[in-house]
């Protein structure tokens, strides 16, 4: 106001009338209008950005409110990557042929966005395509496998969460920015808890049984370790490797 007075009772009300983020569907406001490729791939002291031009995978990143620095990883491990707006059906993402589909982060419940997105997921994953999910994708790969999200009582946001990988047994400093999580309770047979948070034990982390499918909660690309987590990167694109391996 003019005086520099906050309405403090009008704040409150404000305060108490919003929704709170279950059921909330933010993706629309993030999402890429349009498609487009990415090629730049992750910084190099005294170099700068450089730029793949030589990809030995085909990736389609559905994008939900995707980073630039996971897709400068993409492109770092070998991928061209095609970026889809959040609502492209299943036939459009497999008429692009992809070698791998990555499901980005964004804002918002999983199960909201879901509502859409789960059908699409289910689909990608049905086809055999190599699947990597990272936060919402993460989230939303665990509803499409049948298991439940739920609002965390305390999310997880900012860096140095130590997560234990509990396939190799090692464990990373991660960078989080979380409030939903899925409910290592209701993971069904066939999908595997490969971490969890060393903080509160919450799931972050799932791979899919004899499929080339898995996915973190928390972001592999946001450098608090600072490279930690660049493995996963490496996994997804040694999973594209031995699809193509075995397609041939």
């Amino acid at each position: 106001s003019k005086d520099d007075q906050f309405d403090l009772d009008a704040l409150k009300k404000e305060a108490r009338e919003w929704p709170g983020l279950e059921g909330m569907d933010l993706v629309p406001m993030v999402t890429s209008a349009q498609r487009f490729t990415w090629d730049e791939t992750p910084w190099v002291w005294n170099e700068g950005f450089g730029q793949q031009t030589k990809p030995e995978f085909n990736v389609v990143a559905i994008d939900y409110g995707i980073k630039r620095n996971i897709l400068r990883l993409l492109a770092g491990v070998g991928c061209k990557v095609t970026v889809v707006p959040a609502t492209t059906s299943a036939e459009d993402i497999m008429a692009m042929k992809p070698d791998g589909v990555f499901l980005s982060n964004g804002p918002g419940d999983p199960a909201a966005t879901g509502k859409y997105a789960v059908p699409v997921i289910q689909q990608v994953i049905a086809s055999g395509t190599p699947t990597f999910g990272i936060c919402l994708g993460h989230q939303m790969l665990g509803l499409a496998v049948g298991a439940k999200t739920k609002k965390m009582h305390q999310g997880h946001h900012g860096a140095n969460h130590p997560v234990k990988d509990e396939t190799t047994g090692k464990v990373e400093i991660t960078s989080m920015n979380h409030g939903f999580a899925v409910d290592q309770d209701t993971l069904p047979a066939g999908a595997t808890q490969t971490h969890i948070s060393l903080f509160d034990g919450s799931n972050c982390g799932i791979a899919l049984e004899g499929k080339p499918v898995f996915s973190v909660q928390y972001h592999p690309e946001a450098s608090p370790g600072p490279r930690d987590s660049h493995y996963l990167f490496q996994r997804f694109a040694e999973l594209m490797r031995e699809n193509k391996r075995s397609a041939a």
